[in-house]
């Protein structure tokens, strides 16, 4: 089945903007599904378009020919050009520039599976002529239809949910973090094929991509790296004693956790600091993209409350559905002190933090004592976020809004700026 992409209205929306769309974001993750409903809408609204695989020899071919012919060829007529790998393109910056200075009646949309390739293959600025759209796996909201078409997620932060709606999303949510949002799980009805489904994309990303970058004397230690890494997942990051356990030039470690971000499989979060004093300032956190991905890659599927790294994995989710979300002004980082005062996630708009913290069993409406300390430091930050299994409340501490909230609730809150600019 074909789900609905939260990046969907947005792109279509952006059909009559001149700017080259350009569409990123790990192998698998259903760029090409994507282009494809483009092509799908553009034909029910009349709207001319040509949509090219370049990883089919015809469309190749097609881009191998002399430049004047395939711009002359490709800019006949008012239309949107639908370009899948744009990085096999022997000359892709060149005919982007080509057709946004001259040609106003194309449009181009094109997508690529690392920003290596991107920054490869655009070797010229194209710098006020693109557009980025960032495609991730499924969102739980994206991913829910697929399982139900009757249990809806809460429309905003404040919403109830009625018990047996909360018993079932937390259902489903478990098997969402185990699985993780990759699209092609949906079709996937056994939970053996859908384990055997996750191993392969990890070996796809090792043998087809990363091994492209890499010697083959260096494709062992990358593979322990990236267990390594996964089993560190939500930790500080260390990359001297990341080098001491593999016996890998930190050089080398550095090098490889770049490729790993690079190709959007890894994501680094940095530490939230101003001048105040004792908060850490280098030190970052790792997530992988996705959390099927990260239990592929430590081959271990196990349910939630049988697993020793369960509130990682909530982490991880929680921090993926605000991402998916996320405004343009917008960014997560981590807060954590010398002291080892601490916040999981703090998200921020025009310099203002919203504090979210993330457990898993609390049985009681408390505090978290991280959030406390940051709320002393930080008088600006007005509201702090406490996802966990099953409370739902909103308090008052020292005249700042603490709501506590299941995990579900995760995407609704990039979208609490806007409930403070209007007042709601």
């Amino acid at each position: 089945m074909n789900l609905k992409r939260i990046i969907y209205d947005a792109i279509i929306n952006d059909l009559t903007r001149r700017d080259v769309g350009i569409i990123i974001g790990p192998r698998q993750v259903g760029k090409t599904t994507l282009l494809k409903e483009i092509a799908r809408y553009c034909g029910k609204s009349n709207i001319k378009y040509r949509y090219f695989d370049l990883e089919m020899p015809v469309d190749a071919n097609y881009f191998a020919r002399d430049f004047q012919y395939v711009l002359a060829d490709i800019s006949k007529g008012k239309q949107i050009v639908l370009i899948d790998e744009f990085h096999y393109l022997p000359n892709a910056t060149k005919l982007f520039k080509t057709i946004y200075d001259g040609y106003k009646n194309i449009k181009i949309y094109a997508s690529g599976s690392s920003a290596i390739e991107m920054h490869r293959h655009l070797k010229e600025s194209l710098a006020g002529r693109r557009r980025l759209y960032r495609l991730f796996p499924l969102s739980f909201s994206e991913w829910l239809p697929s399982k139900s078409s009757s249990i809806k997620l809460p429309i905003n932060i404040r919403s109830k949910v009625k018990p047996n709606t909360h018993l079932r999303l937390r259902e489903y949510l478990e098997e969402f973090v185990v699985f993780g949002g990759m699209p092609g799980l949906v079709h996937e009805k056994g939970i053996e094929s859908k384990k055997r489904l996750l191993l392969d994309l990890v070996a796809t990303y090792i043998q087809k991509d990363i091994k492209a970058l890499l010697r083959e004397e260096d494709i062992l230690s990358f593979n322990r790296l990236i267990s390594l890494l996964a089993g560190q997942e939500g930790n500080l990051l260390s990359e001297n004693s990341v080098s001491q356990v593999l016996n890998y030039s930190l050089r080398q470690v550095r090098k490889d956790i770049a490729i790993l971000n690079q190709m959007f499989l890894l994501e680094i979060l940095k530490p939230y600091f101003t001048n105040r004093g004792r908060e850490l300032k280098q030190t970052n956190k790792i997530y992988y993209f996705d959390s099927g991905i990260h239990n592929a890659i430590l081959r271990d599927f196990r349910g939630l409350n049988y697993r020793p790294d369960k509130g990682v994995l909530l982490e991880s989710f929680v921090l993926h559905e605000m991402q998916k979300n996320l405004g343009v002004s917008q960014e997560i980082y981590y807060w954590r002190t010398r002291e080892k005062d601490e916040v999981d996630f703090i998200l921020v708009q025009d310099r203002i933090p919203i504090a979210i913290e993330v457990k898993s069993k609390i049985s009681s409406i408390e505090i978290p004592a991280g959030i406390k300390q940051f709320l002393n430091k930080y008088p600006e930050c007005s509201m702090a976020i406490v996802l966990n299994d099953n409370l739902s409340e909103e308090i008052i501490y020292k005249d700042r809004r603490i709501i506590f909230a299941p995990h579900y609730y995760a995407s609704l809150i990039p979208f609490l700026y806007e409930e403070k600019e209007t007042g709601n």
